[in-house]
């Protein structure tokens, strides 16, 4: 399989493709950060290729057929508030239930749902508070006759 990279995009293989993708950044001495940057990526796949493939027992349908694919990322940014990410997470038995018990109720959101929404919150709250901080030390900076004139001599001097 020839693998030919272009400036930035990271592809997304499927399972059953991810040894590829490993095998291709070791061979381009790629590191995952590296790889985040590529805007495009070429597979070509040959007939020896599908054969070989189709023959270690790749189920056909996780095989790409043979030709050249070219994968790009999406140029329209991302809103984070909107990107939803699949995890696996290990959560108390109880707050699961808790969780799934509220969302029981009628015109409730699924669980899963509200316990992303309490997780925002949280990190709502955080954020605040770090805003808040900020502007603390802000207004503290601002008042300091010392700090005040540290900065003016800086200015002077540049």
């Amino acid at each position: 399989m020839n693998y030919t990279n272009h400036e930035t995009c990271r592809i997304y293989f499927s399972e059953s493709s991810r040894t590829r993708r490993e095998k291709f950044m070791s061979e381009q001495n790629l590191t995952q950060d590296i790889s985040d940057k590529l805007r495009e990526y070429v597979l070509e796949t040959t007939q020896e290729d599908y054969d070989r493939m189709k023959a270690e027992g790749i189920d056909e349908d996780a095989i790409p057929s043979v030709g050249k694919h070219i994968f790009r990322r999406r140029t329209r940014p991302l809103n984070p508030r909107d990107a939803k990410i699949k995890m696996t997470m290990f959560i108390d038995y109880d707050v699961m239930q808790h969780f799934k018990k509220r969302a029981e109720s009628p015109n409730a959101a699924p669980y899963q749902t509200q316990i992303n929404q309490e997780l925002r919150a949280a990190m709502e709250r955080d954020l605040a508070q770090e805003t808040e901080n900020l502007d603390a030390v802000i207004e503290k900076l601002a008042n300091n006759p010392k700090f005040i004139n540290a900065v003016s001599e800086r200015l002077k001097a540049a």
